[in-house]
């Protein structure tokens, strides 16, 4: 092999390795980038599940707990029965919407997490034919 055919060979092997590196720090970038969505996805979750947690054992559901038993006691008349129980109805339709969405929020991130490490899509380019 001749000495221009090395130096060739060198140079491309150069620019390979320098496109290498390249892709490899995008790959960490978007890495990055899909690690901070999924904490920000982690604490909205975890937000939301709190929050539904505190309306479940505190004021909606003891409510219509205790709704239930005045009304099944006699302590209160069917009119009122029934505007109390349309608002708890509607308290917990707005829980259950809230938990569908927590749902949804949970399956995403089991989604990213289920990825494996740098299976994000990098651009390919055409083949390149070696030049001479």
């Amino acid at each position: 092999m001749s000495e221009i055919g090395i130096e060739k060979v060198v140079v491309e092997l150069n620019g390979f390795r320098q496109r290498t590196a390249m892709i490899k720090e995008e790959i960490s970038k978007v890495s990055r980038a899909l690690n901070e969505r999924a904490q920000v996805l982690n604490d909205l979750v975890n937000k939301s599940l709190s929050q539904l947690r505190d309306q479940l054992g505190g004021t909606t559901l003891s409510g219509f707990l205790s709704l239930q038993g005045r009304y099944q006691s006699g302590e209160m008349n069917d009119q009122d029965y029934s505007a109390q129980k349309d608002y708890y109805k509607g308290e917990m339709a707005n829980m259950i919407r809230k938990l569908d969405e927590s749902k949804k929020l949970m399956m995403i991130m089991a989604q990213l997490d289920s990825r494996p490490p740098g299976a994000s899509q990098t651009p390919q380019g055409p083949p390149r034919s070696p030049q001479q």
